[in-house]
């Protein structure tokens, strides 16, 4: 019995030191899903090192800010200030944001002093906010919260300031009435779509989960389409559609059609979800596409790219195991690098360049264009090309590869 035990156990040994593509789900995929991901997070938890949430502060007041002000706003805590040119308006902060060099801008008005120390008056909504946020739509709601709160506490302690050193005979003790003004300073917040548009909806976390996931789900195709590509290799189909003359490219765009109209039933069944669904169980809705002609182009790109990806993968393995392993690894890398999973812009900057070698980083900037920036078909179209340009990549070197198997 022993020895009988002994060898059914040299046996699954000896299979699994052969299966070297499932000793790499085991131990290489999630040893660079921790590399991957501690990188993308070091700003997130560092307190040391600089960060990437950017911001700016355009002052409109016609007098410069007091420096402990600006000590206060420089060291707020995960978030780095970039520098305005001088003379800069608010087209050029909204400019800057849509071109992505901060995702956040503080503007002060002109009547800035004046507005701090108001009086609170019995209808507080009178009163005219303190100061305005301009934000970037794919600024996460959790960032945005901290960034305010931190901006109002600052404010608050500039409106001490300014409101004791107005009377310099009052006693330096601040008193309930004083506090209670306080708690009344506002924060105007406008979400920048583009230079031209004005403020359009917040943006909600459906909007920015949506196409990621989407995103994810449409490149998964590499699953079904190379387990079955490699059956009909071991059963000889692909060979006797050889014989029969036909070349290596009806063969594989015969497979494409398919699987493009697959991804786009994904892309449907996914925006209703997030439509109908997810308000169904609580949630915030999903807002319909600015642009139907721009979700048509990027979707259709994104699932050339998926599509080609699958097939040159499906070309140089040998296994379904193969297949599911290499296509799984290669997908999850895709999206932790791609920005899937965690943004970008918190991201270190050596980060942030590695993100543009990831399809799904084209595809989710493309989605969101539609979904959270509001943009038209022409913003898509840089996306789409480089979808559409790495698609036709894989396929011509599964259709070379094909050509040599077979």
């Amino acid at each position: 019995m022993s020895g009988r035990f002994t060898a059914l156990v040299k046996k699954e040994v000896l299979v699994l030191t052969r299966d070297w593509h499932g000793l790499m789900v085991l131990f290489l995929m999630p040893a660079a899903f921790i590399l991957i991901m501690s990188m993308a997070m070091e700003n997130a938890f560092s307190d040391h090192n600089s960060v990437s949430i950017s911001y700016t502060v355009l002052n409109q007041s016609g007098e410069d800010l007091p420096p402990r002000l600006l000590d206060k706003l420089k060291s707020i805590p995960g978030f780095h200030m970039v520098d305005l040119p001088t003379n800069s308006q608010l087209s050029d902060v909204k400019s800057g944001i849509v071109r992505g060099d901060f995702q956040l801008a503080v503007v002060i008005p002109a009547d800035f002093r004046k507005r701090l120390i108001k009086t609170v008056r019995d209808d507080h909504s009178t009163l005219p906010p303190a100061a305005s946020l301009q934000l970037a739509p794919g600024v996460k709601p959790y960032i945005q919260q901290i960034f305010s709160a931190s901006l109002g506490a600052i404010l608050v302690r500039q409106k001490i300031a300014w409101m004791l050193n107005s009377n310099p005979n009052a006693p330096p003790v601040v008193s309930q009435s004083t506090l209670d003004q306080f708690g009344q300073l506002k924060i105007a917040e406008h979400y920048v779509y583009s230079e031209n548009k004005p403020e359009l909806h917040t943006p909600n976390a459906v909007q920015q989960s949506v196409p990621a996931w989407l995103v994810f789900a449409m490149f998964f195709v590499i699953i079904p389409l190379s387990t079955v590509f490699i059956i009909e290799r071991q059963q000889g189909t692909l060979l006797r559609l050889r014989l029969m003359n036909l070349s290596p490219a009806p063969i594989l765009f015969g497979k494409l059609i398919p699987y493009f109209f697959v991804n786009q039933i994904q892309m449907l069944v996914m925006v209703g979800i997030g439509i109908i669904i997810v308000p169904l169980l609580g949630g915030q809705q999903l807002s319909a596409p600015h642009s139907i002609s721009g979700l048509i182009i990027i979707s259709s790109a994104c699932s050339l790219a998926a599509i080609g990806f699958a097939l040159m993968v499906a070309t140089f393995v040998n296994t379904t195991m193969q297949a599911t392993t290499i296509g799984g690894v290669v997908n999850i890398i895709f999206g932790a690098l791609g920005g899937i999973m965690v943004p970008k812009f918190i991201m270190p900057e050596t980060m942030q360049t590695l993100t543009y070698f990831s399809p799904m980083s084209w595809g989710l900037e493309g989605f969101l264009d539609v979904f959270l920036r509001n943009t038209g078909w022409q913003e898509v179209l840089p996306e789409a090309l480089y979808l559409s340009t790495f698609g036709i990549v894989c396929i011509t070197i599964a259709t070379y590869r094909f050509n040599r198997e077979f």
